[in-house]
C-alpha cells in the first residue's frame, strides 16, 4: 500500500498518476491511500487490500522524510483499521535512487557552474531531528562526490533557506515529489529575493520516484 501525503480539496494528481503507473508493474495487490482529503484515503486502501484476502500490509510511504505523517499519523491510522497485521518501510529520502537523481543533477549544473556552491532546500520539520540529520547527512556525501560546498536548508526549522545571506550565487535544488504549492512558494521567492540563483526547476522524476519505491519494496522482500 502506497501512502501519499494528498491534499484537502483534491488528488495530487502528477505524484498519483506517477505511483499508478509503478503499481501496474508489478503482479501483487496494491492500493494507493492518502493522508489529507476524503478521497482514496489510508482507510479506503486498507479496506481494498483486505477484500483481496491479503496476510500482511507492506505500507510504503510516499514521503521522502520522516515527519509527523510517518512518525504519528501512519501508525496510528494504520493500527486503528487494519485488520491484518503492517509493516511500515521508511520514507524514500534515503533511498539510493533519490541520491543519484541528486547526484546526477547536480553534476549538471555544476558544469554549466563550476564556482557555484549548492543548496538544497527541503519541507523541514520543528517536530523530529531525524529529517534534518537525513539531509544533512544527503548534503555531505554530495559535498565529497561533486567536491563543492552543498548546504542542507528547510522551509520548516533550521537551517531556513531564507537566512541565507550576501551576492553569492548558488544553485538551488528543491528536494520535493512535484510542482505543488509549497515548492512553487520557495521557488517564488527565490526569484523574487535572490535573482542572482540558479533555480533548478526539475524536481524529482517519475523514474527517480519508481526507482525509490521498488528499492523500499526490495527492501521489504516483497519483490526481487
Amino acid at each position: 500500500m502506497y501512502v501519499l501525503h494528498g491534499r484537502k480539496t483534491s488528488i495530487p494528481q502528477k505524484l498519483y498518476d506517477i505511483v499508478k503507473d509503478f503499481s501496474h508493474t508489478l503482479d501483487l495487490p496494491q492500493a494507493i491511500g492518502m493522508l489529507e482529503g476524503q478521497q482514496h484515503t489510508l482507510e479506503d486502501a486498507v479496506r481494498e487490500l483486505e477484500k483481496q484476502k491479503v496476510d500482511k500490509i507492506i505500507v510504503v510511504p510516499v514521503l521522502l522524510f520522516p515527519a509527523t505523517h510517518a512518525r504519528e499519523d501512519i501508525p496510528q491510522r494504520m493500527q486503528a483499521c487494519a485488520g491484518v497485521p503492517f509493516e511500515i518501510c521508511e520514507t524514500l529520502g534515503t533511498t539510493k535512487a533519490v541520491y543519484d537523481w541528486l547526484k546526477d543533477r547536480l553534476q549538471e549544473a555544476a558544469v554549466t557552474h563550476p564556482t557555484f556552491p549548492i543548496m538544497l532546500v527541503a519541507h523541514g520539520t520543528t517536530h523530529y531531528p531525524e529529517p534534518g540529520e537525513q539531509l544533512e547527512r544527503i548534503a555531505a556525501a554530495l559535498r565529497s562526490d561533486l567536491g563543492r560546498d552543498v548546504f542542507a536548508t528547510n522551509h520548516l526549522g533550521e537551517p531556513h533557506y531564507q537566512a541565507i545571506s550576501g551576492e553569492l550565487p548558488y544553485i538551488v535544488q528543491r528536494l520535493f515529489f512535484t510542482d505543488g504549492y509549497l515548492a512553487k512558494k520557495i521557488g517564488f521567492w527565490f526569484e523574487k529575493n535572490r535573482p542572482q540563483d540558479v533555480l533548478l526547476e526539475q524536481l524529482l522524476d517519475a523514474e527517480a520516484v519508481h526507482k525509490a519505491l521498488k528499492e523500499r519494496l526490495e527492501d521489504a522482500g516483497c519483490i526481487r
